[in-house]
């Protein structure tokens, strides 16, 4: 069964074409996962510096209210304190709240970002073995069985994913709970 609009190549020069391919798509996907690694770190720094400016408006509003209230009668300063406390409770629950979100959108990222790794490693594992396949039985039977893998790997991905992203719902309702 053959295409004589192809031209001929001898079946090592093929699979040597096949192995340099598959050879090339590695090395891209390495130098894609490492861009990937630096774009999440890059956010996670920017995400600190949000954080810390916010810390840093939080701290001259509260000298500005300070200082004007010193100033007031009595009653003032114990609404100012009130209002202080509040306050500080707000800003505290807030960053509480941020920082267990943005731990739990890390984990779930982290998980992905695994997860993508092994599929995109398993993938290009799967095209070396099929460029260095004798015919085209040892390929039929290299594809089902990398189906077949891939099958259970997904499963068990979207289980780990499902679990994780449960626990970390049941944190987040247990931290609401408690006052």
């Amino acid at each position: 069964m053959g295409n004589d609009n192809l031209p001929a190549i001898s079946g090592e020069t093929g699979r040597a074409a096949m192995e340099g391919g598959v050879a090339r798509a590695r090395e891209a996907y390495e130098r894609f996962a490492e861009a990937g690694e630096m774009a999440l770190n890059a956010f996670e720094a920017s995400m600190a510096q949000s954080f810390e400016g916010w810390r840093a408006v939080m701290g001259s509003s509260r000298e500005t209210a300070h200082q004007l209230t010193d100033s007031n009668v009595a009653a003032a300063r114990r609404v100012r304190e009130q209002w202080d406390a509040a306050g500080a409770r707000l800003y505290n629950a807030f960053e509480d709240n941020a920082v267990h979100a943005m731990a739990a959108m890390r984990e779930i990222g982290h998980r992905m970002l695994v997860a993508s790794d092994t599929n995109v490693r398993a993938s290009l594992d799967f095209a070396d073995r099929v460029a260095k396949a004798a015919d085209a039985r040892e390929v039929a039977a290299l594809n089902i069985a990398f189906l077949q893998e891939q099958a259970r790997r997904l499963t068990d991905q979207m289980v780990d994913l499902h679990q994780t992203t449960g626990r970390l719902a049941r944190e987040a309702a247990a931290r609401t709970e408690t006052p």
